[in-house]
């Protein structure tokens, strides 16, 4: 048997993962959200899966994909928040994001601002494991990411909510270079209680030209009903001149006042297309099954329509 060879670098990380991991879950035992004190707390993941891809020819992966651990700072009008996650033993443990979020509630009720480093505003997918309803993302998912700057969020009341954030990029959480800023900007609606929508605006300063994307997004949640819709328009994607368009709709139904047993069904169109590309579309079904209220079992069936490639997947998903 030939084992793989591991450099100094991916050893430590390694170790460095297993030691959070007996940490992680030797206090997990004891309760399910970790309260280190009054000041501080953690929380986190396990994400691990198994995924098939048929095509013009078969390959099967079989991966431990990210854990992940976030240290809660809770001091009255100021909070922070740190996460620290592996998904490369090469890599070893980096930082996600880290922020501070200051809210003057006696001077300005029903505002905050946020410095650091942290998610981008748009997009109704989530960018965690977590907080998906499958396994993958949409087809040709455009959403920024993890960026750094500061942000104000305003909500002057619990219907509607306008964020705005000076960034050093929108779309590259490795540039911190303020010259050529970036600037996203969201309003987000909530008329009645099921009903959530979003839409939201970034640009961002390229060599020679500006990105730009338009995100909306509606959800509808009844019950044991999730339903979204969502449209991108895309402006100079990644070249100038190149206009393109991403979108999607997905339905979530809980099956457990049906069949009295924890499982739900996805089901999920979404395609992009741009006018230096082709169309790309896929349909992605997804039954889960919550073993416990920490444990999540998951499949994906998805099928790449234009590609005529069909994906496989089975997700192990541990959140404390």
């Amino acid at each position: 048997m030939i084992l793989p060879e591991l450099n100094s670098r991916g050893v430590r990380s390694y170790l460095c993962v297993f030691a959070m991991l007996a940490l992680t879950l030797t206090l997990s035992s004891a309760s399910a959200e970790i309260k280190l004190n009054d000041n501080l707390s953690v929380s986190g993941f396990l994400d691990m899966s198994t995924v098939t891809t048929m095509g013009d020819e078969t390959e099967t992966s079989l991966s431990f994909d990210q854990f992940e651990m976030d240290f809660h700072l809770n001091y009255g009008s100021v909070i922070g928040q740190v996460d620290i996650d592996s998904t490369d033993p090469d890599q070893g443990i980096k930082l996600e994001q880290g922020f501070v979020t200051y809210t003057p509630k006696d001077m300005l009720p029903g505002v905050s601002i946020t410095a650091g480093r942290f998610l981008s505003s748009l997009g109704f997918e989530a960018a965690e494991p977590t907080g998906l309803y499958q396994y993958s993302f949409s087809e040709g998912i455009p959403y920024p990411g993890y960026q750094n700057g500061v942000a104000v969020n305003v909500k002057p009341m619990k219907q509607a909510g306008l964020y705005v954030a000076f960034l050093s990029s929108v779309w590259d959480a490795n540039e911190t270079d303020a010259g050529t800023p970036g600037i996203e900007a969201q309003l987000a609606l909530n008329p009645i209680e099921q009903i959530t929508a979003k839409v939201g605006y970034a640009l961002d300063a390229m060599d020679d030209y500006t990105q730009t994307e338009l995100n909306a997004w509606v959800s509808f949640a009844q019950g044991p009903l999730t339903l979204a819709g969502e449209i991108d328009l895309l402006g100079n994607w990644g070249a100038d001149g190149n206009s393109g368009m991403h979108f999607l709709g997905m339905a979530n139904v809980s099956l457990a006042d049906i069949i009295s047993a924890p499982i739900g069904v996805t089901l999920r169109f979404s395609g992009i297309t741009t006018d230096n590309d082709d169309t790309s579309t896929e349909f992605t079904f997804s039954p889960s099954y919550s073993a416990t209220d920490n444990w999540l079992l998951l499949a994906e069936f998805k099928q790449r329509l234009d590609a005529e490639e069909t994906i496989i997947a089975v997700e192990s998903l541990f959140t404390y």
